[in-house]
């Protein structure tokens, strides 16, 4: 219960806007699992991220979700050799582990969703998806899970 007033304080669950770069290194070289959108305000598809973004930092709570403007950080940006828009970089432990570039991996297209970012997220291990449960196997009315092509009956011939 402490930990988790603890993060909350420190802005855990939110999405928030870092101003300046230091600042920012401060922030990811001290948080264990963080998430930053390096982005542009007067691009669209840095708006399109912003809005998956910060959906998926209400869910997980152990992962700091913050962005920085480009025109902010020009140290960094040429540092991290960032070149394309939207740029999502996966931190944990103050190391970059895992970078999105564009939406190319998220489907290439302006309507892709939130959960395929998410899953996209936790291949590099800064947040954890929950899997859906499992659906028990229905049976039939006999017992048997199903037919199966390969089992042929030949008792009925």
């Amino acid at each position: 219960m402490v930990k988790l007033q603890e993060m909350s304080q420190n802005e855990h669950g939110l999405y928030t806007e870092i101003a300046t770069e230091k600042e920012l290194l401060k922030l990811t070289t001290n948080t264990k699992l963080c998430v930053v959108h390096f982005y542009h305000k007067e691009f669209r598809r840095c708006q399109i991220m912003d809005k998956h973004v910060s959906e998926i930092a209400r869910r997980h709570f152990k992962t700091k979700f913050v962005k920085i403007n480009v025109d902010n950080a020009p140290f960094l940006v040429e540092k991290l050799h960032i070149q394309i828009l939207p740029c999502v970089i996966a931190f944990v432990d103050g190391i970059s582990v895992d970078r999105i570039i564009g939406f190319e991996e998220l489907g290439n297209t302006d309507t892709f969703t939130t959960a395929i970012l998410e899953i996209r997220l936790s291949q590099s291990g800064v947040i954890t998806k929950k899997e859906a449960p499992k659906k028990e196997e229905r049976k039939t009315i006999l017992g048997f899970a199903g037919g199966n092509a390969d089992d042929d009956d030949d008792d009925w011939d």
